[in-house]
């Protein structure tokens, strides 16, 4: 082996360098690629559309009790979903792999997400009702009337 000097490591060393720092741009992900433009809010259509495929596919394989509904319910409950799933996309910009993955898992467990929303807002009204009932119910305390 030979002694290289730094000057001759550097006239190699140099150029090498130079051609590989230069770096094209990274190519746009797969779900920036083509967006819509639907009043001044871009909309990412692929990902938008694995969006829809992935609920679509996993409503198929719903629970059998959310199945029994009736379609109307079932054709409502996978309306809400999309519609969630579709403004959280546009707003949030995920890829296209986690829009897809999120997706799945709204439209297996989305029926329980809403089941669970309507009970939490029933006891929340129930319990402003009982404590405006209980309230109005008292009548004023006997130090109001001085």
């Amino acid at each position: 082996m030979t002694d290289l000097s730094f000057r001759d490591f550097l006239i190699g060393w140099l150029p090498t360098m130079a051609a590989v720092s230069v770096a094209p741009p990274p190519a746009p992900a797969l779900g920036q690629m083509f967006l819509v433009d639907l009043g001044g809010v871009p909309v990412p259509v692929v990902t938008c559309l694995f969006a829809v495929l992935g609920i679509g596919l996993s409503r198929l394989l719903a629970r059998r009790t959310e199945a029994q509904l009736g379609w109307s319910s079932f054709a409502a409950v996978t309306a809400i979903m999309l519609i969630v799933v579709l403004l959280w996309i546009v707003e949030s910009r995920p890829s296209w792999l986690y829009a897809f993955v999120v997706s799945i898992g709204m439209g297996f467990s989305g029926y329980s997400l809403i089941e669970l929303f309507g009970e939490q807002v029933r006891s929340f009204v129930t319990d402003i009702f009982d404590k405006a009932r209980s309230t109005i119910g008292r009548g004023p305390s006997q130090g109001d009337d001085k």
